[in-house]
């Protein structure tokens, strides 16, 4: 009889040993997909990075141009911050300061939406990462044959 109990657990363990195996590969899985969109993104965010010629920070009061991301407030008719300070106002939770005094803004985290963002007049500073790969060597008239014969290109190859 106990064998007959054993049998049974056994096999109620198998398909909570499979339904677990699954759950841990959908995990990893989901876990991959967001790494990826990481990189995606991170790669995109290097695109902004720049001067952005005519632009001062209204935050920190850093002249123009500005060097680095910019951030612009999707509330304010013309609010622009560097990263130093779209980093204090942490989501609107941190602080927004003034120190630009050029215009009238809210010190309110709660009333400004920062988005990165970038102009016509952007120059951006990170060159692509994707890379080309140079094609072999284009032989000239008076280079060595690449047959290994010895004589000038002219002479050999070419003009067969």
């Amino acid at each position: 009889m106990s064998a007959v109990v054993d049998a049974k657990a056994a096999t109620q363990e198998q398909p909570a040993a499979s339904a677990e195996a699954d759950a841990k590969a959908a995990r990893r899985a989901e876990i991959m997909a967001n790494i990826a969109a990481a990189k995606a993104a991170e790669e995109q965010k290097t695109s902004y990075f720049g001067t952005h010629d005519g632009i001062s920070c209204d935050g920190c009061g850093a002249e123009a141009p500005l060097i680095g991301y910019r951030y612009h407030c999707t509330k304010c008719a013309n609010h622009d911050v560097c990263e130093a300070c779209f980093n204090a106002w942490d989501g609107g939770k941190g602080a927004v300061t003034n120190n630009l005094a050029a215009q009238k803004i809210s010190t309110d985290p709660a009333d400004h939406f920062f988005k990165i963002y970038k102009d016509k007049s952007f120059k951006g500073l990170v060159k692509s990462a994707a890379k080309t790969t140079a094609g072999p060597k284009k032989l000239k008239p008076n280079d060595p044959c690449s047959c290994g014969s010895g004589k000038k290109y002219k002479k050999c190859c070419a003009a067969n």
